[in-house]
């Protein structure tokens, strides 16, 4: 089968690992969330889960609207982009899992620890090595996937050990498949992201964030309340600007550079990320079963950097 070669395609060595940098920065600016939805929402006291995804999603776009002057015609499908997914535009689709992703996780993060939230939403990872050889064309190698399946055993380890510890199994129950659900629209958002590569990156991040808000605002009217106090709308902010637009930004020029199933396993550097800054901002305690899994985790990824390799266009197969 022939390949038909592509501007993106085939990126220097340096092009190479300053996406693996871009991708990993975005990942530790993201680990802020967790502490930034515990101190807006203080015990239920603040704004709802509804209400955060809309301003968080709206001043991320506004943020960056600036940066895309002249780019939205950049917007289209990649032309002869070799996808198998019959779908005409992949930036409109992404704002769609985009959406479905960010109401997911904040309703996730409201339920239960941010902890178990971010890493359950990493299950992600796995719809991306499963999905990418279909939609992307871009097929994992052996050694990527052994270090997926060391890191889908600390998400297991998670999973099942808060579930024996809830004292309400439903509820907790409840939180976690919603965080799950999460993950299963993040990892549709990143093979989105790569597909439309061609696109101009901070017009990408744009059109996710404002159309996001876009879709949250009716739910938010009907179920929020979008008048907050000075002190939420100033976190608010700041969530919207450095934890959730730049970094997405970052993300979107990263995946330009490599692989889809290499940036999911970078980002895997979040949720180890996450308990510390929440413990540190709102002094909420990590489980036994998220440390351990944490940790496992923690490992697949070092195991990851070690390895990493530039794959080959060819065959799109290496780790």
């Amino acid at each position: 089968m022939n390949h038909v070669d592509h501007r993106h395609d085939e990126p220097s060595k340096k092009a190479y690992y300053v996406g693996l940098g871009l991708v990993f920065l975005a990942a530790l600016l993201w680990s802020l969330n967790g502490a930034l939805i515990k101190l807006v929402n203080q015990g239920g006291r603040g704004p709802d889960a509804v209400t955060i995804a809309f301003y968080r999603s709206l001043f991320a776009g506004l943020f960056l609207v600036p940066l895309v002057r002249g780019r939205y015609r950049t917007l289209r499908p990649p032309p002869n982009s070799g996808s198998r997914l019959p779908i005409r535009s992949s930036v409109l689709v992404c704002v769609l899992f985009f959406t479905l992703m960010t109401v997911f996780f904040v309703a996730a993060n409201v339920m239960t620890e941010a902890a178990n939230a971010i890493i359950l939403q990493y299950t992600s990872t796995f719809w991306v090595f499963g999905l990418s050889p279909l939609i992307l064309r871009e097929k994992p190698g052996k050694r990527a996937v052994a270090i997926l399946m060391l890191a889908m055993a600390g998400i297991g380890i998670i999973f099942a050990g808060n579930l024996m510890e809830a004292e309400n199994v439903r509820a907790d129950l409840l939180s976690l498949i919603i965080a799950l659900a999460s993950g299963l629209f993040y990892g549709l958002l990143t093979m989105m992201i790569r597909q439309a590569r061609e696109s101009d990156s901070a017009a990408v991040t744009v059109m996710n964030n404002l159309g996001s808000a876009l879709l949250i605002l009716p739910f938010a009217l009907l179920l929020g309340d979008l008048l907050v106090s000075a002190r939420s709308l100033g976190y608010l902010v700041f969530m919207g600007v450095v934890q959730f637009g730049v970094p997405y930004y970052l993300f979107t020029l990263g995946l330009v550079r490599i692989p889809a199933y290499q940036g999911a396993l970078i980002t895997l550097a979040e949720p180890v990320l996450v308990p510390i800054w929440t413990y540190l901002a709102v002094g909420e305690m990590v489980p036994i079963p998220t440390a351990l899994g944490g940790t496992v985790i923690m490992l697949a990824l070092v195991l990851f950097v070690l390895v990493a390799k530039q794959p080959s266009t060819a065959k799109q197969s290496t780790a």
